[in-house]
């Protein structure tokens, strides 16, 4: 019966260092902390299979209980609760400014994204926020709190 048990307590420990490990890739979400005191500078729109251009820096900024948005047109804000693959993120405030149409455009776009609750991942420090057929990527910032 000690032998059964050695045998049985390997198999597990084997079986757990593989999850660990993981296939490489990128999964939906993980540990919320990576978002937490974060800062992400906007890279990309996707919508649809239609790429579109950021115009000017957007950057996301996470803390323990809220996101906000820096563009160059609005700014806006929002509570949000984490998991480890979807943030929800609470009634998404801006200013409102009165800017060129493609800024309001992709404002409209980002405050979008953040009211559809997105799914998320952290893969090599680029932070990617999926809503419906709308999809964010952005690097972690150079400039303040990074992951």
């Amino acid at each position: 019966m000690g032998r059964f048990a050695v045998i049985v307590t390997g198999l597990a420990a084997g079986a757990l260092a593989l999850m660990a490990c993981g296939g490489g890739g990128s999964s939906a979400g993980g540990d919320p902390e990576v978002l937490i005191d974060a800062s992400y500078d906007v890279t990309s729109f996707t919508v649809g299979e239609a790429q579109r251009q950021v115009q000017g820096p957007v950057t996301i900024t996470f803390t323990a209980d809220s996101v906000s948005v820096d563009t160059p047109c609005n700014d806006m804000g929002a509570t949000v609760e984490y998991s480890p693959t979807t943030l929800t993120v609470g009634l998404v405030v801006a200013t409102e400014m009165a800017c060129e149409p493609v800024l309001m455009e992709q404002d409209r776009l980002v405050a979008g994204v953040l009211a559809g609750n997105p799914t998320w991942t952290v893969a090599d420090d680029v932070l990617t926020l999926t809503s419906g057929s709308t999809v964010i990527t952005a690097d972690a910032s150079a400039d303040g709190v990074t992951p």
